[in-house]
């Protein structure tokens, strides 16, 4: 027995699909004809049955005898079970076979059976408008089409950007705008008609570079973290980039996903550490902290009071560990040594002065933070300090490190800044006591303050050496002053009638 498809048709778009059923059998006198059955999932079974007429079964015994039958129609894409047997059944004698219609992807289909017709689309790319020209033809005749932009994914999750094409219009063209030319972003188009097959064309199906352009970090929580715009399975590591030997990947740093949000806790945001993003279709690195703008700390070389010093600057609070080795790569490192673990402050530099025997040739020093979960290596071997074009500083043996911390100057020139105004603002506010002596009066003079009954009296500068200390050498203006409190005065009442009088009489020649 033998299956296949045929197609029958009314008219331009308007065929049906059927099987094609053949078998043959040996006929005898008792054979007085054949049955044959298809079933479907879904469907009930359904039978043909072709008689033989007694004069034919006579005439045909002995012969082979071939049957087919075209009449049972069938669905696209459908699984049909095909059952051809003798009538009547001779101890349970069939022929079985399951039969897979073909489906949309046929060419014949998608051209005249209107289940498998979506239109064929074709497009021009505008980048400077980020738009794209969209002409659609070979669509279902008398009907409306639909465009519009959408991400691929287990669906089509439309962005906004549609379109009807309505069927009287005799140019079907349309243009939809985007925002980031994605992988995933497709145009997709189908018939205004229920359960319509839909086509799509995804024009940067191949601009994987777009996907890698939504890393984050938070300077806060120091949390490295990207989420795919596409559903897209990659894995993600963090790296660290060198010049000589690529991007070398940090330990137990890579995380796989194809959808959600891929996030690293406490990263240092150094410009050489770097997340390396890895598909099937190969593999790319970002370095998010690449930029003088995102250098939080460094290492390097200088001269310092006429000696080669390790200068440490940096833009945050880092806890630092500097260690001893022999270079054996471009990051690698032999016979690691731990010589230091430090806080630097922020904004300030810090000057590990260390004094040092020679420790031999391709000695280096390794910095790198201990405060976060993953973070770059600092590797110095040349000591030779940035712009004096000197010869190569001496670096010496880890057994005899001495550490001599040197904090910027700054900290003291701000301290003696501080201490400078307040001295001022003391000053401004000082009392100044002037005390004179003239028929037993004494008036104390102050600026604002006062702790006794106000007087207005005149003030006079005493030149040394003059015959009488009360005689006005120079007269200031009537200024506050106050007397002296009752304990301290002896003979309170005397004095105050010998004050009143002096007041009274000074107060008149003013």
């Amino acid at each position: 027995m033998s299956v296949n498809t045929v197609m029958r048709c009314t008219g331009r778009q308007q065929c049906s699909l059927f099987l094609h059923v053949s078998g043959s059998l040996a006929m005898n006198e008792h054979v007085k004809g054949v049955s044959i059955c298809t079933v479907a999932a879904g469907t009930m079974e359904r039978c043909r049955t072709h008689v033989f007429h007694r004069a034919a079964r006579k005439q045909l015994s002995g012969q082979q005898v071939e049957v087919q039958d075209n009449c049972f129609e069938v669905a696209v894409g459908q699984d049909v079970h095909v059952t051809l047997k003798t009538v009547p059944e001779f101890c349970h004698l069939r022929v079985s076979k399951t039969y897979s219609v073909p489906g949309c992807s046929h060419a014949d289909l998608q051209k005249n059976v209107p289940e498998c017709i979506a239109g064929k689309i074709t497009y021009q790319l505008n980048p400077e408008r980020k738009a794209l020209s969209i002409s659609v033809t070979d669509m279902l005749e008398n009907t409306d089409y639909n465009l519009r932009l959408c991400h691929k994914g287990y669906i089509c999750r439309g962005t906004g950007s549609q379109a009807l094409l309505k069927k009287e219009d005799p140019q079907k063209n349309a243009t939809l705008t985007y925002t980031r030319p994605l992988p995933c972003l497709c145009i997709e188009g189908w018939s205004s008609v229920f359960d319509a097959p839909r086509v799509q064309v995804c024009p940067f199906k191949n601009n994987m570079e777009e996907l890698w352009s939504g890393v984050a970090f938070d300077s806060v929580k120091q949390t490295l973290s990207w989420e795919p715009a596409c559903q897209t399975e990659v894995a993600v590591t963090l790296c660290q980039n060198t010049e000589e030997s690529g991007c070398q990947n940090l330990a137990n740093s890579t995380q796989s996903v194809s959808r959600g949000k891929v996030s690293f806790s406490t990263v240092d945001p150094h410009p050489r550490l770097c997340m390396k993003f890895s598909t099937k279709m190969g593999s790319w690195i970002k370095c998010p902290f690449a930029g003088s703008d995102f250098t939080a700390w460094d290492i390097e070389a200088a001269m310092v009071n006429g000696k080669t010093q390790l200068v440490v600057t940096s833009k945050i609070r880092p806890t630092l560990l500097l260690s001893s080795c022999r270079r054996a790569g471009p990051l690698a490192c032999e016979g690691n040594e731990d010589i230091l673990t430090f806080n630097v402050v922020k904004h300030q530099s810090v000057v590990p002065n260390l004094t040092l025997a020679m420790c031999g040739e391709n000695c280096c020093i390794q910095a790198r933070r201990i405060d976060v979960k993953y973070a770059a290596k600092v590797l110095l071997c040349d000591f030779n300090p940035s712009g004096t074009g000197g010869a190569t500083a001496p670096v010496v043996s880890t057994s005899h490190w001495q550490t001599v911390w040197i904090v910027a100057p700054a900290v003291g020139l701000l301290t003696a800044l501080l201490v400078s105004i307040l001295m001022i603002g003391t000053a401004v506010t000082v009392i100044t006591a002037h005390q004179r002596k003239c028929g037993g009066e004494v008036c104390h003079v102050t600026g604002s303050q006062h702790n006794a009954a106000f007087c207005s009296t005149s003030v006079y500068l005493v030149t040394p050496g003059s015959a009488n200390p009360c005689s006005p050498q120079h007269t200031l203006p009537p200024i506050p002053c106050y007397y002296p409190a009752i304990e301290d005065t002896p003979n309170f009442e005397n004095s105050e009638k010998t004050n009143l009088l002096n007041w009274v009489k000074k107060d008149s020649t003013i």
